[in-house]
């Protein structure tokens, strides 16, 4: 088989065929009808553009469709390391752009896309026929894969997991890869690339840096504590420096699985107000940004000391040699069970 030439393929399949006529950037909605320069400006920018909010409905704005960052889908279509031929699963077919240039390297038969909206599959599905690109596509939930086209050599999603599905492996060859954003409630996240073992396993690294939006099946949801029984302390780590390195975060969601962060601030006073939160749904914690080491920086509650864990692992961290999210990996057993590991699979994070 022959390595696909992807920018050749990036050329011959635009971004512009498949954006839609209103893009929602920077605050705001712009119509293709009525500033057509600016839509113009923006399907040619490097940027990622949101296509859908709140599903569709009325609610928050928060995004939930959107056109990729076009130097992240060469970056993932270079991971994904596919030849002429082979057979692709594409997960979230979003706009179709990406499921219209799978199908032009690969050929229409070899590729199928799922998408899980059906008004957004419907509108991505009109843009790949008027592209002259036909991958069989279909509506439905893309985390339980599409055995009507199995066995995949590759798997390609553009969705974050938390946790990668069975489905998925089980429809993929021996030594087919998958390639997924991953994150865990701490860190969203990094760009995972599988390589399915003849044991039903999938093992692998994380390849690069990059974050998008969760499967609905995986959304972390938003929830609210009641605060009893508070202990106060000194923390023995700056938050700033913990939330400001990615690799240091992505280590530290590892290390903790199930514990939420956000960043709080206050609109009068953001530098001295403002504080790092943890929680898992039973404990809480935050440090303040400012005096961080001061006696009452800590909050807890809760039969977990959360902040004391977080620092605990930020310090493993800069003990391991402060490592890129690129050392890291992980192994998905035949059972399900996940296994994050640093540099080796015998070498588990936790």
């Amino acid at each position: 088989m022959i390595r696909v030439d992807w920018d050749n393929t990036l050329k011959a399949v635009p971004r512009e065929a498949f954006a839609p006529d209103r893009l929602f950037h920077d605050g705001e909605w712009t119509d293709r009808n009525e500033h057509p320069q600016r839509w113009a400006e923006l399907v040619a920018s490097d940027i990622a553009l949101t296509t859908q909010l709140d599903d569709g409905t009325d609610g928050n704005g928060t995004p939930t469709s959107s056109s990729s960052q076009p130097k992240v889908v060469r970056l993932m279509l270079n991971h994904l390391g596919a030849q002429h031929g082979m057979r692709v699963l594409d997960v979230g077919t979003g706009t179709g752009w990406t499921a219209g240039l799978l199908a032009h390297a690969m050929g229409d038969a070899n590729v199928t896309t799922i998408e899980v909206d059906p008004t957004v599959a419907a509108q991505a599905y009109a843009r790949l026929q008027r592209a002259g690109l036909h991958p069989r596509a279909v509506v439905g939930d893309g985390y339980a894969g599409h055995p009507g086209g199995a066995p995949y050599d590759r798997v390609h999603a553009t969705a974050a997991v938390q946790r990668v599905p069975r489905a998925w492996i089980e429809q993929t060859r021996p030594g087919g890869i998958i390639l997924v954003p991953f994150g865990t409630l701490y860190c969203n996240g990094a760009l995972l690339r599988l390589v399915v073992g003849d044991d039903g396993s999938a093992s692998g690294t994380f390849v690069d840096d990059v974050a998008f939006m969760w499967v609905r099946s995986q959304r972390p949801e938003s929830k609210s504590f009641d605060v009893d029984d508070v202990r106060y302390s000194a923390s023995t780590v700056d938050p700033a420096a913990v939330q400001q390195t990615h690799a240091a975060a992505f280590a530290i969601g590892l290390r903790l699985p199930g514990v939420t962060s956000m960043e709080v601030w206050a609109e009068h006073a953001p530098w001295g107000t403002g504080r790092s939160e943890v929680w898992d749904g039973t404990s809480y914690a935050h440090c303040r940004y400012a005096d961080w080491d001061a006696p009452h920086a800590v909050v807890e509650s809760g039969p977990r000391d959360l902040w004391s864990e977080l620092a605990g692992a930020y310090r493993w961290w800069e003990a391991a040699g402060r490592p890129g999210i690129e050392r890291f990996g992980l192994t998905v057993t035949p059972d399900g069970h996940h296994v994050a590991w640093l540099d080796d699979p015998g070498q588990p994070v936790n």
